[in-house]
């Protein structure tokens, strides 16, 4: 009886889990959303990979591919089990394309995906195909995931099958006539100044006939010893005087010989032996950061014209035969005067909600040629950098030579920097970049809260999106026009209300314009006008003007109202995103014996800790102990390498600044700068604080109850003041109720919970 009860209560636990581990329902409609593009998860893991990437993953698993190709074509079959919906590569290629291809007995349509490809749902399928040519060709292409091929070439089995690569050899057809055994060379060499000198040589064979084995050579000049060769498809080799070895097969292959120079090199002679080419294209790379060189030769090529690989297309060609000589003339040591860093600045800019300082996000790229060393001057602080040199890895920030620049070292001529910046300083004049280098370009892009505006960027050359930015030539004549017409139909009152509502709510969304311009042009005909029927029709006309200006104005007046007592509900089109969470000091303090008096210790600023739990122990160690510590200045001017090398090993830490915000909230406007931007240069951001804003809203909402107010008392119809003001008072406490827009937000499920059920 036991015995049942333990079993009966293991199945209820049983059960209990499987409930407990299946999808809710109300989730079930976010599985394909969570799941999107890591369906591969469902296919098998190869063995002793991470499972961390699709490529970990089989998710097409081919079967035997049976081949029967004669003089005429070829016609394959092959099954595929399919784990997950994937493409599947078909034998051939651009120059024998798959016909006739049948999936499960339905025609399919084969894509060019690097190769023809079909796309297969999961499940398994059988794929037909057929292949038609006037003269077979000796190698198909077949893709190296199929291992299992079956090859019957005229009615008889191929065994062993000779396969290279995705090359299956099919044999040389019986009715084709034998080509003639050639071969033909085209040698380009590239010259790159250094020390010492480094010569790349790339020999493009074409070859015809049988396959065989072919010698040329020497292949390198006087004065080179070899140091790596590579062959893209027919192996090669290099023996000791310097002569090639290719096994030539009919197609075209690639062999490139990299050398270096044994001496300084002054000059380069072109030897061409009698089974060379006849003449060799040579490029020449100039090191400019070790010397300033001039080249000459007998006849300079353009590289596109001649060939040239592309990536050595940037440099100059020249056409050397048998003995022709390269001059490389040396001009100076060094870098030349002349030759100036070439960088670009992005940068993202955050006001502080106070108001009071910035945080940049600063990304600097370009070429490096003189310095190499990147500082920002006060009142600009750098706070945190990385760099991307093979990896994006934190960098030491030490103080600059002179007082209040603070920057890394940078010793590598292309450029990649990451870097944050704290500036405390708010509105006004302010260094355009605070780097002391000179930029080709440079775009920033400002942040600001709720409630603050850009008015204007004086020392920009365009600030997009600002106040004063938004104003064309267009606008300024209607809203002269407007102005005017207000002055004739209003007095002098009502022209200077409406100036001031145009400056202020002109670049407001729906603020009512064109209706008030129709109003006022109304009110001047009607005024013009005798009477009779025309001035009925125009009176109806300025009756129906004046409705839809109160119907817009009304929800306009709303929005203002409330945007001034609540600048959270402006529109913007950003996102919040919480702060990055880093430690503003902490600090790296290193193990030693500590001394009956112990000194504050040295330490340099950290990278983030591990994460720990705010009621953690360790946690609370922490934040105790940094609050022990000081901070020191780190003088990059007096450290030596062996001293960093020393005092400095692969464990320490290095800092990476205060916390960084990435909200995209509030307004966002757009600097730019184009050619060179100087060190001093400056620009004067011009800021509508939050109170002036408010005040603004409330200012343009009642200019216009003025300007309506008034055309309403122009009217022929006119009623009292009084009661005027009080459909108006009402009229706009009702709009603030009617057109206040539903806010709804949809919180479940929330991203937390579909990170679980995509977890899961």
């Amino acid at each position: 009886m036991r015995a049942l009860l333990a079993m009966f209560g293991m199945l209820i636990l049983v059960s209990l889990q499987a409930a407990s581990a299946a999808t809710p329902t109300n989730l079930e409609a976010w599985r394909a959303w969570v799941l999107k593009d890591t369906e591969f998860r469902a296919c098998p893991l190869i063995a002793g990979r991470n499972a961390t990437a699709s490529g970990d993953f089989i998710c097409a698993w081919p079967g035997l591919l049976r081949i029967e190709a004669d003089a005429q074509g070829a016609g394959f079959e092959q099954r595929w089990r399919i784990e997950a919906d994937s493409w599947v590569a078909l034998p051939g290629d651009g120059e024998h394309w798959p016909q006739q291809v049948v999936v499960d007995g339905q025609p399919m349509p084969v894509v060019d995906r690097g190769g023809p490809k079909l796309w297969l749902k999961t499940g398994q399928h059988e794929i037909r195909a057929r292949f038609f040519w006037s003269e077979r060709p000796q190698t198909l292409t077949v893709d190296a995931s199929v291992a299992l091929v079956a090859l019957s070439v005229d009615g008889k089995p191929v065994a062993p099958l000779q396969r290279e690569g995705d090359r299956l050899t099919l044999g040389r057809g019986a009715t084709t006539a034998v080509e003639a055994d050639s071969v033909y060379l085209t040698v380009f060499r590239k010259f790159s100044d250094g020390v010492p000198g480094e010569l790349t040589t790339q020999i493009h064979i074409k070859g015809s006939g049988q396959a065989r084995e072919e010698v040329f050579g020497p292949a390198l000049p006087e004065g080179f010893r070899p140091l790596a060769l590579d062959s893209e498809e027919w192996p090669a080799r290099l023996d000791d005087d310097g002569r090639l070895h290719v096994q030539v097969q009919p197609g075209f292959n690639v062999v490139t010989l990299t050398a270096r120079a044994t001496a300084p090199v002054a000059q380069l002679t072109a030897s061409l032996p009698a089974d060379w080419a006849n003449q060799e294209i040579w490029s020449y790379e100039a090191a400019p950061q070790l010397r300033v060189t001039h080249v000459s030769a007998g006849v300079q090529v353009d590289p596109r014209q001649a060939n040239v690989p592309d990536e050595w297309s940037g440099f100059p060609a020249y056409a050397l035969g048998n003995g022709d000589v390269l001059k490389i003339e040396a001009r100076s040591r060094g870098i030349d005067a002349d030759m100036a860093n070439r960088l670009n600045l992005q940068r993202e800019a955050w006001l502080d909600f106070s108001g009071h300082g910035w945080f940049t996000r600063d990304r600097i790229s370009g070429s490096m040629q003189n310095g190499w060393r990147l500082d920002v001057a006060a009142p600009y602080v750098l706070q945190r950098a990385s760099g991307a040199r093979g990896n994006d890895d934190a960098l030491l920030v030490t103080r600059g030579a002179q007082a209040g620049l603070s920057g890394v070292e940078w010793h590598v001529p292309t450029v990649n920097l990451s870097a944050g910046v704290r500036l405390d300083a708010g509105m006004g004049r302010l260094p355009v970049t605070g780097w002391q280098q000179v930029f080709d370009q440079v775009t920033t892009t400002l942040h600001l809260p709720y409630g603050y505006r850009l008015i204007a960027a004086p020392g920009t050359d365009r600030a997009s999106g600002s106040w004063l930015s938004r104003w064309s030539l267009l606008d300024v004549f209607v809203a002269a026009i407007i102005v005017l017409l207000a002055w004739r139909a209003l007095g002098w009152i009502g022209g200077a209300c409406a100036a001031l509502y145009l400056v202020i709510g002109y670049q407001e969304a729906g603020a009512p314009l064109w209706i008030l311009l129709a109003v006022l042009a109304l009110s001047l005909i009607l005024r013009a006008l005798p009477v009779g029927k025309l001035a009925n029709v125009a009176q109806g006309l300025r009756i129906a003007a004046m409705a839809l200006l109160v119907l817009i104005a009304l929800p306009f007046a709303a929005g203002q109202l409330r945007q001034a007592l609540h600048p959270q509900l402006e529109a913007s089109a950003g996102f919040h995103q919480p702060v990055i969470a880093e430690f503003a000091e902490p600090m790296f303090e290193q193990q030693a014996p500590a001394p009956a008096a112990p000194p504050p210790p040295p330490r340099v600023m950290s990278a983030p800790m591990p994460e720990m739990s705010a009621g953690s122990d360790a946690y609370s160690r922490s934040r105790a102990d940094s609050k022990n510590l000081e901070s020191i200045v780190v003088t990059g001017s007096r450290i030596r390498k062996a001293d960093v090398m020393s005092k400095y090993s692969e464990s320490t830490i290095v800092q990476t600044g205060a916390g960084e915000p990435a909200w995209h909230i509030g307004n966002q406007y757009t600097l730019n700068w184009s050619g060179p931007v100087m060190p001093a240069q400056e620009v004067r951001l011009i800021v509508a604080p939050p109170w002036l804003v408010r005040f603004l809203r409330v200012a343009v909402v009642a200019l216009l109850g003025v300007l309506v107010w008034r055309l309403v008392r122009a009217a022929p119809w006119r009623m009292p003041s009084r009661r005027i003001g009080t459909l108006g008072a009402a009229a706009i406490l009702l709009s603030g109720l009617v057109f206040v827009p539903a806010a709804s937000a949809q919180d479940y499920p929330s991203d937390s919970l579909l990170q679980q059920l995509r977890a899961r």
